[in-house]
């Protein structure tokens, strides 16, 4: 398989070339608790909330950011299930729709033990994968969504 790489020279004019993530959107039945876990356990810090009271009045919404990354979270009182909680990670990975969020961190192992100080229990030990070129360890948040954690091994290609 060949990947190829894109750059904004190589694209041109394209309007997609200015294409980033800009957040990853979390929907949940427990807006003010997932707010609570994601400051606590990652130290999310709130950006903004809001609600949209005339159109839907069940629901509150917020933008955390965790260290760059921003997670949006909407909280319903009508919350529906959506993709079941993964069992282990061989469901978690087969199962359609987004699996999990990743972030990559300088130390993978610093980062788990800090979380377990915190009570957030490991879903997924530590361990070094050459044919990506990481280590990696997962976790769940209070909600059973899945947050991968990685750092590139050292001898891999970026």
């Amino acid at each position: 398989m060949t990947i190829s790489t894109q750059t904004s020279s190589t694209l041109g004019s394209n309007p997609l070339n200015s294409m980033q993530i800009d957040h990853v959107c979390l929907n949940v039945p427990n807006y003010e608790e997932t707010l609570q876990w994601y400051q606590e356990k990652l130290d999310a810090t709130i950006e903004r909330e809001w609600t949209f009271f005339d159109v839907f009045p069940d629901m509150k919404l917020a933008y955390l950011q965790v260290y760059g990354f921003r997670i949006e979270i909407i909280g319903s009182t009508q919350s529906r299930s959506g993709m079941p909680e993964a069992k282990d990670l061989g469901e978690g990975l087969r199962a359609s729709g987004i699996g999990h969020f990743c972030f990559r961190v300088d130390d993978v192992d610093a980062l788990l033990a800090e979380l377990n100080r915190r009570g957030v229990p490991t879903f997924v030990e530590l361990g070094s994968y050459p044919g990506p070129g990481i280590r990696l360890c997962l976790v769940k948040d209070n909600n059973g969504n899945l947050i991968e954690f990685v750092t590139p091994l050292k001898d891999s290609a970026q």
